[in-house]
């Protein structure tokens, strides 16, 4: 089995389906638009690009820290 993941424009959605289901194909997971990342996601993406981060040394006491 191969899993493919594709990009269709959204007029020939319903035609893709038809084809997947003639050739017994299964579609798992249909991701409509963008993902837009959260308000703590963005922070973190700005913190890193800041340079606020820590590096990890010891995984122990990264989970201690938290």
């Amino acid at each position: 089995m191969t899993t493919l993941t594709i990009q269709i424009p959204d007029k020939d959605k319903a035609l893709f389906e038809q084809l997947a289901k003639r050739f017994n194909a299964k579609i798992i997971k249909v991701a409509d638009g963008e993902h837009i990342p959260n308000a703590v996601t963005k922070k973190a993406i700005a913190d890193a690009r800041a340079g606020k981060t820590t590096k990890i040394s010891d995984i122990d006491s990264f989970f201690s820290s938290l």
